[in-house]
């Protein structure tokens, strides 16, 4: 599980051949942690940042399009 201060960004990078559209949790509304939002659809091969996160909380997240599979959820502790 990832963690960061407060006030900093976290980077997603895309490992994988195929798209991953990354989203703050709850499925589909996306909406407890707008920052992560930012990343959005990951390319192959790409990298995208959140947004600054500054609120102390633990943030989860998914891939929008396949949301239900557990190697591509996780969580942000901000600290």
């Amino acid at each position: 599980m990832p963690k960061c201060e407060a006030s900093a960004q976290v980077t997603f990078v895309n490992n994988d051949s195929r798209l991953h559209d990354m989203e703050s949790d709850p499925h589909p509304t996306h909406t407890d942690c707008p920052e992560i939002n930012q990343v959005g659809v990951l390319s192959p091969g790409q990298s995208h940042q959140t947004g600054v996160l500054n609120t102390v909380r633990v943030c989860a997240y998914h891939d929008h399009e396949q949301a239900d599979t557990r190697l591509l959820q996780g969580t942000i502790t901000i600290q």
